[in-house]
């Protein structure tokens, strides 16, 4: 079978695979579709008056490049649910032959067809995915083009370099880091170099605009983080949504060990590539349980990819009896089999049904409304699907403005607390208690419920205060 036979193979695979949930549930699967949604459809709508949009403070903090382009292909015809859906579930796959296009490209075509298989098999990717990790998995198309140009001397790397940048956060910090490091490197056997000199002026320029646009949220976006990689570690550190290192330890042992070899083997063919430094700057993260660790072995599985596909490649290319090749086959096999069932168990966090009753709010809830979730799964769900009202939930929205202890006193406190507490909200106020909340509470659920205070609106999951303050 021909190499091209061998990859056309692997992209219909990755295909199915990534395109399978569209069909297998009516819901987007991840933690974050809500914010997502939330984010196109405000940035759609300011850009019709060529302004910024006006968002809440936390929503701020997310890098406009994504939701810049969305609303450009939402003025273009493109609805919010199509980049939800369609267009999400092929970025995997964009990634995945970008990688390929890149190593192919430096490593030859073997090494990129085996790229593809790689991604196709790894359950980190699959959980990137199914996390909605779609900022990352953008930015990191464009830190391939970056790596791809900078090796080659290119200044079409300053480009993607913003561009990765102004897409995400950490993905931009890993590229930042690898880059700057290897840069550096560079300087004793380039400074004399015209067009060196002239790209490392370019990469002031490119950091000096990724400040402006961070710059209305310095403070929480770069200053807070910057500071917690030194003084939160360990158990004192945020790990972040995604699975723990051993997960993927237990479940992905035999690419992470095709890419130990890999990234051995590339060390004979050169030292300190932007690759290297990539796997390093993300098993930091993680070793030292940095800020956000747990999200960084998406990362490093990523950037771990290719020399996984190196690995492989050199194994076959050494052990050439049938019997060797026939146990690799097997592993391989036993890997695929592992992905797959862990696949299986990935489920969207919301049924069909609990959206839908979110849609239908929108016919009983008064225009100037306030709806406020009473778990911190449902928060971001409403803010999605209900963008034009004020939405709130425990944890970081802005609405109400509780405390930890505040929310307790609302869970398990007395009817003449819960009415303190519900005079200091004015307007409308409704609240989403919905089979995750009566679920999680049990009997403490139904003792909110049953307060005076909270009226049960006919056929839906919500309860209307009539105590709140005017």
């Amino acid at each position: 079978m021909k190499l091209k036979h061998i990859a056309g193979a692997f992209v219909a695979l990755l295909l199915a695979k990534f395109l399978w949930p569209l069909f297998r549930f009516d819901v987007p699967m991840g933690y974050d579709p809500g914010i997502y949604r939330y984010l196109f459809i405000q940035y759609e709508q300011a850009l019709t008056s060529f302004s910024l949009p006006d968002l809440l403070p936390w929503a701020g903090e997310h890098p406009p490049g994504l939701f810049l382009a969305g609303a450009i292909l939402m003025k273009l015809g493109i609805s919010v649910d199509t980049l939800l859906s369609i267009f999400w579930n092929i970025t995997p796959v964009a990634l995945a032959l970008t990688l390929a296009w890149v190593k192919w490209k430096k490593l030859g075509v073997k090494v990129g067809v085996l790229v593809l298989l790689m991604a196709l098999l790894s359950q980190a990717y699959f959980d990137g995915f199914y996390a909605m990790y779609f900022k990352a998995y953008v930015a990191l198309i464009f830190v391939c083009l970056t790596y791809h140009f900078v090796e080659k001397f290119s200044p079409w790397f300053l480009l993607t370099a913003f561009l990765t940048v102004a897409i995400h956060h950490q993905t931009g910090m890993v590229m930042a880091l690898a880059l700057g490091i290897w840069w550096v490197a560079k300087f004793p056997s380039q400074r004399n170099n015209k067009a060196y000199r002239l790209y490392s002026m370019g990469i002031l320029c490119i950091a000096a605009l990724g400040l402006l646009v961070y710059l209305p949220h310095f403070e929480r976006v770069f200053w807070s983080p910057f500071k917690s990689i030194f003084l939160l570690r360990g158990d004192n550190a945020p790990a972040g949504a995604f699975p723990e290192a051993s997960f993927y330890l237990r479940t992905m042992p035999i690419l992470l060990s095709l890419g130990a070899v890999g990234f051995v083997r590339s060390l004979k063919r050169e030292v300190g590539s932007v690759w290297q430094l990539s796997v390093i700057v993300c098993a930091v993260f993680i070793v030292f349980r940095l800020v956000f660790y747990k999200r960084f072995f998406l990362h490093l599985d990523f950037f771990l990819l290719p020399f996984a596909a190196e690995g492989l490649l050199w194994l076959w290319d050494r052990f050439v009896s049938q019997y060797a090749r026939g146990v690799m086959i097997i592993l391989l096999v036993v890997q695929a089999v592992i992905s797959w069932k862990a696949m299986m168990l990935r489920e969207p966090q919301l049924p069909m049904s609990a959206l839908q009753d979110i849609v239908n709010m929108q016919e009983v809830l008064p225009e100037e409304a306030t709806v406020i979730a009473l778990e911190n799964v449902s928060g971001m769900w409403l803010l999605g699907w209900l963008p034009h009202y004020t939405v709130g939930a425990p944890g970081m929205f802005d609405v109400p403005d509780w405390t930890y202890e505040d929310w307790e006193i609302f869970i398990d406190g007395t009817t003449s607390e819960r009415k303190l507490l519900l005079n200091a909200i004015h307007g409308e106020v409704y609240f989403y208690a919905n089979a995750l909340f009566t679920s999680y509470y049990g009997e403490r659920a139904e003792s909110v419920l049953a307060d005076p205070c909270l009226k049960k609106v006919p056929n839906t999951s919500l309860v209307r205060s009539s105590c709140s303050g005017s």
